[in-house]
């Protein structure tokens, strides 16, 4: 891995035969390297140890293979977890100098498995202008947020900064509000906002947790990852009594969330009553504006373009409208009807081009005019997948790859990060 890391190999461990002190520095390049996750893998002839930076697992060092044995003793020692566990998964939390680190072991084939979930003490909750929201879709989930009561869905990568982007609004509009919580892992503490991690292996699942967070009356209730039959029901009986209900759904796609409702025993009916939008997301890497350069097309190439991401010119004259208004005046590289750059990295800049991550988003009303009822109307009728993906097809909806060719032409990212994440 050639990003400026520390190698593990030439930082003492050799001679020291100190685990503590080789756990510390993966740690410590962690950190130096802004990785969010660190991966610690039993193989066949190594331990292969792998940072998630910007979004990208990358390989960072292959140590002997006694080494995952020893590490995984280690990291259950700090967390005073089971040594002698080796068949369930086994979670704990550990503060490393300024960091909050999640240790998650779990069994393989070869061996045990370690990864830490790293989290900055100072991490602040971002708002939703700052977790990639703009224009029409920010107008959205705003008019989601100011209703009373109903059911905002929420669902792929980046799903939980969206979760307390949307608790964070909340408490802005009103603090008077009584916020509740239910996560699998409470990765932020949240002042006004009242908490509790699921614990299945002492009894506290989700639909346990969630009943215990209802019995608190709360205004606003998000459950981060709803995967069963009873917290569903439990989700849409709080909403049909007059509470506003944030949920997480483990589906990758828009047209999927519906079925998938459908699919736990949700009906058809309560969905179209009480959905009041459904939030699509995925995480794409920033670049650096001085890696940045926009490269020329023409009409031809333009054309192309447009084709196969399905952007009408009448969308794409809006989109540079909209754009213009809330990027703080940007122009996108657009004339008329027509793409005219697009952005690609700097060769100069090619290993440190990307610098962070963005979301890029799709946002379903159901409460948007004609296309809301018309989508009411069609989830009423227990709709598929295909059929509710044709529906958005014809309204000409923005998609995760537009909002992506948006913030492209915008300078924060590039034409081909958005295909890596979305695909043709």
């Amino acid at each position: 891995m050639k990003n400026g890391g520390k190698n593990l190999k030439k930082t003492g461990y050799e001679s020291e035969k100190s685990v503590t002190f080789l756990a510390e520095k993966i740690i410590e390049n962690a950190l130096n390297l802004r990785a969010t996750d660190v991966h610690i893998e039993p193989r066949e002839d190594h331990t292969l140890v792998r940072f998630r930076i910007h979004g990208t697992l990358q390989d960072f060092e292959k140590l002997p293979p006694i080494y995952s044995k020893k590490l995984a003793k280690h990291f259950k020692s700090l967390g005073e977890l089971d040594f002698g566990e080796k068949i369930f998964s086994q979670t704990a939390k550990i503060k490393h100098g300024k960091a909050n680190i999640r240790i998650s072991v779990s069994p393989t084939f070869l061996g045990e498995k370690i990864t830490l979930r790293v989290m900055s003490a100072k991490h602040k909750v971002r708002s939703l202008e700052e977790i990639g929201l703009w224009g029409d879709n920010l107008r959205r989930v705003r008019q989601a947020i100011h209703q009373p009561s109903g059911i905002l869905i929420t669902i792929g990568a980046g799903k939980n900064n969206t979760n307390f982007a949307i608790l964070n609004e909340i408490i802005s509009i009103s603090s008077e509000k009584n916020i509740v919580t239910v996560e699998k892992h409470i990765e932020k503490g949240i002042s006004k906002i009242n908490q509790t991690e699921v614990k299945p292996r002492i009894g506290l699942d989700y639909p346990q947790a969630t009943k215990a967070a209802l019995s608190q009356n709360p205004d606003v209730i998000l459950i981060d990852d709803l995967r069963d039959k009873k917290t569903a029901e439990l989700a849409f009986d709080a909403s049909s009594r007059g509470k506003f209900v944030i949920i997480s759904l483990p589906v990758q796609k828009t047209s999927e969330a519906i079925p998938y409702l459908e699919f736990l025993g949700v009906p058809s009916f309560m969905i179209a009553t009480n959905v009041l939008a459904i939030i699509s997301q995925k995480l794409i890497r920033t670049v650096s504006p001085q890696a940045v350069v926009f490269q020329k097309i023409n009409k031809t190439e333009s054309k192309v373009l447009l084709n196969e991401f399905k952007i009408s010119a009448s969308h794409l004259n809006n989109l540079e409208k909209s754009a213009k208004k809330y990027f703080e005046g940007k122009k996108l590289r657009t004339n008329q009807d027509l793409i005219v750059e697009i952005p690609v990295i700097d060769e100069k800049f090619a290993k440190t081009a990307f610098i962070g991550l963005t979301g890029i988003f799709e946002v379903v009303s159901f409460l948007d005019g004609k296309f809301g009822r018309e989508l009411k109307n069609l989830v009423s009728l227990k709709s598929n997948s295909a059929e509710i993906e044709d529906f958005l097809e014809d309204f000409d909806f923005s998609t995760l790859k537009i909002d992506g060719i948006v913030k492209a032409l915008q300078g924060q990212t590039t034409i081909k990060e958005v295909i890596r994440q979305t695909g043709y």
